[in-house]
């Protein structure tokens, strides 16, 4: 199966297309032709929505190829707007973390300024998005890097994009998807 059906499942599984929830807070659209009989309208609780971003944890060193950045944010950007994704948490990280905060799947793809490409430390990255207030527990994190990293301890549901024929320098405990 290829990679980006893959990550899709993936994110398929712990990144959920939000719900509309029926409420009667909220009128339905048809409401005003029968203005006696009340309709339940549908909408988007803000729980609902927090359920379904993601983080990405994004290595912008120097031993990055661009082709590779340009690829794996495309990617992420059009999985993102295919299945209704409002926003996306977007760490760059090389030596230090650089938080872009959460962007909309249109800015991932064409304006995000990627920041970095000095030596690779992503753990501080990974703490970044565990301490930020801002940012679901439950919420998975993608870590798209090129195996040149350090040992990575992450807390929560996670995955690596990484391009084939590289590895990485630990034993993953989330699944590793290969960048063809």
């Amino acid at each position: 199966m290829p990679w980006d059906a893959q990550l899709a499942r993936w994110f398929d599984e712990y990144a959920p297309r939000p719900e509309p929830v029926r409420s009667y807070a909220r009128p339905a659209r048809r409401q005003a032709s029968t203005p006696d009989i009340p309709r339940a309208g549908r909408c988007f609780p803000p729980e609902e929505i927090a359920r379904c971003t993601f983080g990405v944890v994004l290595d912008t060193s120097g031993s990055m190829p661009t082709a590779l950045l340009g690829k794996a944010l495309g990617a992420i950007a059009s999985y993102a707007e295919a299945r209704d994704v409002p926003a996306a948490r977007v760490v760059f990280c090389d030596a230090a973390p650089y938080d872009a905060g959460c962007l909309p799947p249109t800015e991932i793809a064409g304006r995000a300024k990627v920041r970095g490409r000095g030596g690779t430390v992503l753990q501080p990255a990974i703490d970044l998005l565990r301490r930020a207030e801002d940012f679901p527990p439950q919420a998975p994190v993608l870590v798209i890097t090129d195996g040149w990293c350090d040992t990575l301890r992450i807390r929560r549901e996670h995955a690596y994009l990484v391009p084939q024929g590289a590895s990485l320098p630990f034993a993953p405990r989330g699944p590793v998807f290969r960048l063809a």
